[in-house]
């Protein structure tokens, strides 16, 4: 009966180094693939971020020629209005 005590304690012994053993290497994988994880949404991030920088400034390049188009339609309805009153006072 002792042999076959020591035969079971050895294969608990056995058994529990070995899930013991898995248990770290599924953490330790856990950790490793959160820590890619959250390295490629860094990344990503960082990406978002620089289009976003590049959106405004396009935006921002948009809103002035927006402003000098509407500069030049102003200029040029007053050169309108100018002929206008020009041709009705010859006409």
């Amino acid at each position: 009966m002792t042999e076959q005590l020591a035969l079971d304690m050895a294969q608990t012994s056995t058994i529990a180094v070995a899930v013991i053993g898995l248990a770290v290497i599924l953490v330790a994988g856990l950790v490793g693939t959160a820590f890619f994880r959250a390295r490629d949404a860094a990344v990503r991030e960082e990406g978002y971020r620089e289009l976003a920088e590049r959106s405004a400034d396009s935006a921002r390049a948009a809103a002035d020629q927006l402003s000098g188009v509407r500069t030049e339609l102003g200029e040029v309805r007053e050169r309108l209005a100018a002929l206008e009153k020009l041709l009705s006072q010859i006409g």
